[in-house]
């Protein structure tokens, strides 16, 4: 199935994904506009056989297919999709996700009436499979931290488009040239984090985000994961936020060293130590990296004052441990001492 002139591409990065693949597919097969979208995929080198389902749909769906020498990353992966792509617009997403047939007919029709002036960037929820909330907006802490506050809960039952902090990078509608304008994801990032460092830049250029809840994407999970991988990526990725986006680290050290010390003792009660200790290796080891990169973004004049971005921190960071009084008292008197930063 080929479209000459796509008014809407998708992008996501396959690897490994036979089992989410199927029904990802399938429900792309069914939008309502099949006739105005193409699919880009870009396969990081995927070892089962992700590409022959990719290609079983070939007749049904407009399928770009780019393949990688190698596992390039979610962030390098979707650059590489964005420049194959052919849409005004590009959704970026995941392997996972599961679109409503009438998903693109509602959110081109936001796009239109929320436009003025300014370009915007539209980043609708994700749920899991049980309807709770895995991203519906989020925050940016001035730590580096980026989080969905309501993460696990329900969405609310009345339509909300509302503005936020960051888009997620599995849910991300913006014109094609306003993406490569904003120089697209950072490929330091690997995976995690690249779309919070990306909110940070439209955001700053004066551009709003939204986010809502109709329509609204099934991911193909019951909850969120934390594996070695993903903690690994999640805070050294953490620190590269800070580098390249807070202004006056110096004056931050203080507190960026107490919260160290808290997050090592966090990282033994959850099983983490070693990893941690891990992370502050390849910290080290690639110092003089980071050194640049905050250069450049003093150069670029993309820091943000600290004082702009979120000052509290939510018991949802706990994970499991926020079920223990302690560690919520703690947090509470920790969010108290944040506020006279």
């Amino acid at each position: 199935m080929q479209i000459t002139h796509p008014r809407i591409s998708i992008i996501f990065p396959s690897y490994n994904g036979v089992k989410f693949l199927e029904r990802n597919l399938n429900s792309i097969k069914n939008l309502n506009n099949l006739d105005e979208i193409e699919l880009v995929i870009v396969d990081n080198k995927s070892k089962d056989s992700t590409i022959n389902v990719i290609n079983s749909f070939a007749n049904n769906i407009n399928i770009n297919l780019v393949k990688n020498k190698s596992n390039e990353g979610f962030a390098e992966a979707c650059n590489c999709g964005v420049s194959s792509s052919c849409g005004e617009f590009v959704f970026i997403t995941n392997q996972d996700v599961v679109f409503p047939p009438d998903f693109f007919n509602k959110i081109t029709k936001l796009y239109y009436k929320y436009r003025n002036d300014h370009e915007i960037v539209i980043s609708p929820a994700l749920v899991f499979e049980n309807g709770r909330i895995h991203y519906f907006g989020a925050k940016n802490h001035f730590l580096g931290f980026s989080y969905t506050p309501e993460l696990g809960e329900k969405l609310p039952r009345d339509n909300v488009i509302k503005t936020t902090q960051r888009f997620s990078g599995g849910t991300l509608f913006i014109k094609k040239n306003y993406f490569l304008e904003m120089g697209g994801f950072d490929k330091e990032f690997f995976m995690y984090y690249e779309d919070t460092d990306l909110s940070l830049k439209i955001l700053k250029n004066g551009n709003p985000i939204y986010t809502t809840n109709d329509p609204f994407l099934i991911h193909q999970k019951n909850y969120q994961t934390m594996n070695k991988m993903q903690y690994f990526f999640l805070e050294r990725n953490r620190y590269l936020i800070l580098l390249k986006n807070v202004s006056n680290l110096y004056k931050l050290l203080p507190i960026i060293i107490i919260t160290e010390f808290i997050l090592l003792i966090h990282s033994i009660f959850i099983k983490k130590f070693k990893l941690r200790l891990r992370i502050y290796i390849e910290l080290l080891k690639k110092i003089k990296c980071y050194r640049n990169l905050r250069k450049l973004a003093k150069k670029e004049n993309r820091l943000m004052p600290y004082q702009i971005l979120s000052r509290d921190l939510d018991p949802i960071l706990l994970g499991k441990l926020g079920k223990l009084k302690v560690f919520r008292k703690l947090l509470v008197f920790f969010n108290k001492f944040l506020k006279y930063v």
